[in-house]
């Protein structure tokens, strides 16, 4: 309390330690917010390229025929079902939505010069409706469910710690309305 009443200038230390410590709490505050926003905008990239896998199925899965509420499956031989569904290309969808540029095993968007982040360790798994249900009400639903491993360095002087690496899951079905 001594050093905060004294008018002999002895207060400017004290002054520049605050404004300091202020600066650095609010960069990593600012640094997190990034961290996160970045995180939802591609998770919800990876959301709609997965559901574009499962309403690209429709057409396999509720083909219209009696058994078209059960899943994805086709007529291959006299009195045999297979399942017939595609996980499609998500890659190429998060290619062209969020400008990504592929660097071997990696898809990596750049600001300017500086990556900005990485995906990488793209699955894709499909649960398909079990076939002929006896009651369609209750049985799974036809679901698409993705895995992607997002990878952000920190900026501004925080190139020495390793960069956040994050598993993003999404899933995304198809229920049909009637």
């Amino acid at each position: 309390m001594k050093f905060i009443r004294n008018t002999f200038g002895n207060g400017y230390p004290l002054v520049i330690a605050a404004v300091l410590a202020i600066l650095i709490i609010s960069c990593a505050i600012f640094e997190y917010m990034r961290l996160v926003i970045i995180a939802s905008g591609v998770r919800d990239a990876v959301q709609s390229s997965i559901i574009a896998v499962a309403t690209e199925n429709y057409a396999q899965v509720y083909n219209g025929l009696r058994e078209g509420y059960s899943g994805g499956y086709t007529l291959t031989a006299a009195d045999t079902w297979s399942e017939q569904f595609s996980t499609g290309d998500v890659y190429a969808r998060l290619d062209q939505t969020l400008g990504l540029t592929v660097q071997g095993n990696k898809h990596i968007k750049y600001a300017d010069t500086e990556e900005e982040f990485a995906v990488s360790g793209l699955s894709i798994s499909v649960q398909n409706a079990p076939f002929a249900p006896a009651y369609p009400s209750t049985v799974s639903k036809f679901e698409a469910e993705g895995t992607i491993t997002l990878e952000v360095p920190f900026s501004f002087g925080w190139h020495a710690l390793p960069p956040m690496k994050s598993t993003l899951t999404v899933k995304a079905g198809y229920t049909p309305k009637f």
